[in-house]
């Protein structure tokens, strides 16, 4: 989950071709949403990572996958704080995969740069979040200073990817997340998997029988976490509790389906589990999903880790 911003419209003018709008992680996906902090500005320092790009990527901090999009031409902004457990460096990755109509399924190296003056950009940037004005942050912000270079591989190649060293200053909190956390890729993969198939169960369950209450109970640390990554207020936290609770009595009873098709993928360095749909329409959203009758599709985000000491999954993100 992350909370929508309409930020960087303006990075529009530095690419020459046409863009389509798309929102951040698990595009399709109806996730828990939270209100955006109506904290003084004093101490808001938010970060964003904006890509425009021709060909379907993959895009990862600190080896979470926290966006991605596998249609053909995108200009989208991801928020990073949900992710940010503090200052420091942090690692940021871009995956580049084929196009859609690509015959032979490959990346050509104009699907990364075409020419120099259409050429595809990666921007990181330190905002201070802001809803009461129309972009969405109140800062101004350097563009040249804020793209990361991007280069294009010297020929087609099955995918294509860059990293980046980030520094990230100023956050004024720290939060534990899944820094003590088990290193989870020292559990033998099948037993691994067996227990997380058991708990991604158990949550079907609860939301499938009605039992809201407990399913959010058990995302109490992860909600406590993201108010304070996100600036959110008390009050706006209880209001949000109650806005998602809604949401998935109307949509949860009655409408989870079953794990037919999963993958499970570990993140975060072996800190991070979770259950993905591997391939087709719903590539990469979280396995955990309801259908109403009507045909309404959600994907209910879930990242799992083990503390230290515990025998038991946490959720601490979505």
């Amino acid at each position: 989950m992350k909370i929508s911003l309409t930020i960087f419209s303006i990075l529009m003018i530095f690419c020459n071709c046409q863009q389509k709008s798309k929102n951040n992680f698990n595009k399709n996906s109806e996730k828990i949403n939270k209100q955006e902090s109506t904290y003084a500005e004093a101490g808001k320092i938010g970060y964003i990572v904006h890509v425009n790009a021709l060909s379907p990527y993959e895009l990862y901090l600190d080896d979470i996958l926290i966006d991605f999009y596998y249609g053909n031409n995108i200009s989208n902004t991801t928020e990073l704080n949900p992710y940010l457990l503090g200052n420091g460096k942090h690692t940021l990755k871009i995956r580049f995969l084929p196009k859609e109509d690509s015959v032979d399924k490959m990346v050509s190296p104009k699907d990364i740069i075409f020419n120099e003056t259409a050429r595809w950009h990666i921007y990181f940037s330190k905002i201070v979040p802001n809803k009461d004005v129309p972009l969405g942050y109140s800062n101004e912000i350097d563009y040249a200073k804020s793209e990361l270079k991007l280069y294009a591989p010297s020929k087609k190649v099955t995918f294509w990817e860059q990293t980046w060293e980030v520094d990230v200053k100023g956050l004024p909190y720290r939060v534990k997340g899944w820094s003590e956390s088990q290193d989870l890729k020292k559990i033998d993969k099948n037993i691994l998997q067996k227990e997380v198939v058991e708990y991604f169960s158990y949550l079907k369950d609860l939301l499938n029988e009605g039992k809201i209450d407990e399913f959010l109970k058990l995302c109490k640390k992860e909600d406590e976490e993201l108010d304070i990554v996100t600036y959110t207020t008390p009050e706006d936290s209880k209001i949000d509790y109650q806005n998602n609770k809604e949401k998935m009595l109307k949509l949860c009873p009655g409408n989870m389906h079953q794990f037919d098709n999963y993958e499970m993928k570990i993140y975060g360095n072996g800190k991070l589990v979770t259950l993905v749909i591997p391939n087709g329409k719903y590539k990469n959203w979280t396995a955990l999903i309801s259908k109403t009758p009507k045909g309404r599709i959600t994907s209910w985000g879930i990242l799992l880790h083990k503390p230290k000491g515990s025998n038991t999954f946490e959720s601490i993100r979505k």
